[in-house]
C-alpha cells in the first residue's frame, strides 16, 4: 500500500503499462464500498456498443483508487479481478494523511493519472463515476458518441437506484422530485434561450462526478480539477466554462446511484439528500430562484454572447450595447480591453457578472419551489418545438 505522504514522488498506477489500443481511461475513488463496489464494477463487464454488440475491453481501463479502507472494498475488487481477467482493471490501495483523505485530493490526481496514461497513446477520454454507482451498459459508448459530435466534456444523467428511491420517506422523496422537476426545467429553458449547438435540447442539469467525462485535449486547456477538498466537480465545470469547453448534459449517457443519506464526501447528494430527510413536512421553508431571476440572467447571457461575437464597435458603441444589457454595470476601459484581449467568453463573462453591481437574484427575490416549476412550465410553453422533459423517476 502506497503512502504518498512518505513517497510524494510517487506516481499511482505506474507499475501498469497502459495498453496502445486504450481510447478511455475510467477512473473511480473508493473508500468503504463494499456494499456497492461489485455492482459497479460488474456493470463494466457488460459494455455495449451504441448497437448492442459487446464493446471491446481492449478499448478502455479502469483505474480504482481504495483510499483509506477498513472494509472489505479491497478484498472484493482483487477478487473481481480474478474473476474478469479480461478487463483492464487495475486496483491502487493508497493510506492518505487526514489532508489528503478527501475526494477533491482523490479525484484530481485520478484524473491526472487518466490524462498521463491517456497522453502516452496521443489522447482520449478520461471518465469518472463513483464506487456507489452503476453506470448503463452503453454508458461509455454514449459518451464517446457525444464526443464525436463534437462535445469536449458529457455530463450524463445521474438517476437514483430504483429499490433505494423507494425507500426515502415520503418527504424526502417529495423534496427531491421537486427539486429535479426545477432543475430540469431551468435546463430546458436554457437550452431555449441559449441555445447552444453542442448541448440542445432535450438535456439535463447535471454534470457531476457520478457521470463526467472529458477530452484529454480539453483538460489540458482546463488546467485541471482545482485544488479544494470537496465540490470539486462544481469548481472544475466553472473553470471549464471559463474556457469556452462544449459541455454536453447528455439524457442519453445515464447512471443509477446511491440514495443514501450519508455519504463519504463532506458535501454531495448524500448531504443534500439528509438536509431534505431533516426538512420534513415543512415544505413552505422551500424556496428557490424564481422564474423572473431565471430568465432575466438567461437572457442577459446570451446578449453578452451575441456582444462577444461581434469585436468591430468602437468603444463608445460598446459601452452603450453593454450599458444596455446590463444597465447596473459601471462601464470602463478596463472592461473593454478585457472584452478585446481575453481569449474566452466564459472568462471575461466571469469578469462581467463580478462587476455588476446588482445580481439578478438580488433584483427577484426568492419563491417557493411549487411557484418557480408553475412559473417556469408557463414560461417553456410559450416557445415552440416543446421538448418534454425527464424526470428522475423515468
Amino acid at each position: 500500500m502506497k503512502n504518498p505522504t512518505e513517497h510524494p514522488t510517487d506516481y499511482f498506477f505506474e507499475k501498469f503499462q497502459i495498453l496502445p489500443s486504450i481510447k478511455s481511461c475510467i477512473v473511480i475513488p473508493v473508500k468503504d464500498e463494499e456494499a456497492y463496489i461489485l455492482k459497479n464494477l460488474a456493470s463494466f463487464a457488460v459494455q455495449v456498443d451504441v448497437f448492442g454488440a459487446l464493446l471491446d475491453p481492449s478499448q478502455f481501463e479502469i483505474l480504482i483508487l481504495a483510499n483509506n479502507c477498513t472494509d472489505r472494498t479491497v478484498t472484493f475488487i482483487q477478487e473481481f479481478q480474478r474473476q474478469q481477467p479480461h478487463l483492464n482493471l487495475y486496483l491502487e490501495e493508497v493510506k492518505l494523511s487526514p489532508k489528503q483523505a478527501n475526494i477533491g485530493y482523490v479525484r484530481r490526481k485520478l484524473m491526472e493519472c487518466g490524462y498521463s496514461r491517456l497522453s502516452k497513446n496521443g489522447g482520449g477520454n478520461i471518465l469518472t463515476t463513483d464506487g456507489d454507482t452503476v453506470v448503463a451498459p452503453d454508458w461509455i459508448a454514449q459518451t464517446h458518441l457525444e464526443i464525436e459530435n463534437d462535445a469536449d466534456v458529457v455530463g450524463g444523467r445521474i438517476l437514483l437506484s430504483g429499490h433505494e428511491l423507494s425507500d426515502l420517506d415520503e418527504f424526502t422523496l417529495l423534496h427531491h422530485l421537486r427539486d429535479e422537476k426545477y432543475h430540469l426545467l431551468i435546463a430546458e429553458l436554457e437550452g431555449k434561450i441559449i441555445n447552444p449547438v453542442y448541448d440542445p435540447n432535450p438535456r439535463h442539469h447535471q454534470h457531476f462526478n457520478g457521470s463526467f467525462a472529458i477530452t484529454t485535449e480539453c483538460y489540458a486547456k482546463s488546467g485541471g480539477v482545482p485544488i479544494i477538498d470537496h465540490l470539486e466537480d462544481c469548481a472544475f465545470f466553472e473553470r471549464l466554462e471559463s474556457v469556452d469547453a462544449k459541455i454536453r448534459h447528455s439524457p442519453k449517457v445515464t447512471v443509477h446511484t446511491s440514495a443514501r443519506c450519508i455519504g463519504r464526501a463532506e458535501i454531495g447528494l448524500s448531504y443534500q439528500l439528509n438536509i431534505w430527510k431533516n426538512l420534513g413536512n415543512n415544505v413552505e421553508e422551500y424556496f428557490v430562484e424564481s422564474c423572473a431571476s431565471i430568465i432575466g440572467r438567461l437572457t442577459q447571457k446570451r446578449s453578452l454572447i451575441t456582444l462577444w461575437e461581434y469585436k468591430e464597435q468602437t468603444q463608445s458603441d460598446f459601452d452603450q450595447m453593454l450599458k444596455k444589457i446590463i444597465p447596473e454595470i459601471t462601464v470602463s476601459e478596463e472592461i473593454y480591453h478585457s472584452f478585446l484581449n481575453m481569449l474566452y467568453f466564459g472568462e471575461w463573462y466571469k469578469k462581467v457578472m463580478q462587476l455588476q453591481n446588482v445580481s439578478h437574484t438580488n433584483k427577484f427575490p426568492a419563491v417557493h419551489i411549487d411557484t418557480a416549476i408553475q412559473d417556469l412550465q408557463m414560461k417553456i410553453e410559450e416557445y415552440a418545438d416543446h421538448d418534454l422533459s425527464q424526470t428522475s423517476i423515468r
